[in-house]
């Protein structure tokens, strides 16, 4: 039987806790067969410095997959089908989930262990569209990422703009949610901070719409401009793209098959 992160008594008494008691859907094998032992070829990688080609009508060559790059940075690309989902929903997901462990829990409840807010009444605040109310927010969250060990990541989420997006685009046919943020996936003992640009960017397909998820390893975007922020001649190990990637399936798989219900049932739910 697998093994699902701790819930308190207070906890089983939220609305929500029938999600936790789910089994947690892991995705379609065919995706993890796609996770190679190899990275992918470098060519049809998307670098952080064209990142608004996501913006482009059809696909990319590296919807998913893992990479290595020459300068010692990585990248993993996922893509998500989310039947019945919306611009509205997945924003508001973004401003909801992270008030409450157990609302973080539900999303993956095999793996997400904790979370809080560095300004919760940020997320709370009414005169906030839900957009405002992650833009600026700051989440630490505890999850086992496919280390086997639980690590602490601080997410420090941004309006698109500031990351050096086009919010032109988003809102239309191109684009109908995009969450991002400079993140620290933060280290201990012999293991440095890893920093990591991570970009959830949704757009509208029959049926719902899609996720297309990109996380450029030793990079952060400080004052729109990308900086890589590990030294030359470093290079990050292929095991926290392998891991990450198979996570964000995982996780990503399982918020398309809640999230229509959630939102359904608790979209006024904020206290």
């Amino acid at each position: 039987m697998t093994k699902k992160v701790p819930v308190t008594n207070n906890d089983r008494e939220k609305s929500y806790f029938k999600y936790y008691e789910q089994k947690c859907i892991t995705g379609p094998k065919e995706k993890f067969d796609m996770i190679t032992p190899e990275p992918y070829d470098n060519a049809t990688a998307l670098h952080i410095q064209n990142r608004n080609d996501l913006f482009k009508p059809g696909d990319l060559p590296g919807e998913f997959g893992w990479w290595l790059l020459e300068d010692g940075t990585a990248l993993i690309a996922n893509r998500t089908f989310f039947p019945n989902v919306d611009g509205q929903m997945f924003d508001w997901w973004f401003a909801w989930h992270a008030i409450d462990r157990l609302r973080y829990a539900i999303w993956d409840n095999e793996d997400h262990y904790d979370i809080y807010l560095d300004d919760p009444a940020h997320s709370r605040d009414m005169s906030l569209s839900m957009q405002e109310r992650h833009w600026g927010s700051i989440h630490n969250i505890w999850e086992d990422i496919g280390t086997g060990s639980v690590d602490l990541l601080r997410i420090e989420f941004k309006k698109p703009s500031d990351l050096g997006y086009d919010m032109s685009k988003i809102g239309t046919n191109a684009c109908n949610a995009l969450c991002c943020a400079n993140v620290k996936v933060i280290g201990s003992g012999n293991m440095p901070d890893v920093p990591v640009v991570m970009t959830h960017f949704l757009r509208p397909v029959a049926g719902g719409s899609e996720l297309r998820s990109r996380f450029w390893f030793g990079w952060q975007i400080i004052n729109g401009d990308p900086i890589k922020c590990i030294p030359d001649g470093v290079k990050i190990p292929a095991i926290g793209p392998v891991c990450l990637l198979n996570h964000n399936v995982k996780e990503f798989s399982n918020l398309a098959r809640i999230l229509p219900d959630v939102y359904s049932e608790e979209k006024d739910n904020w206290f």
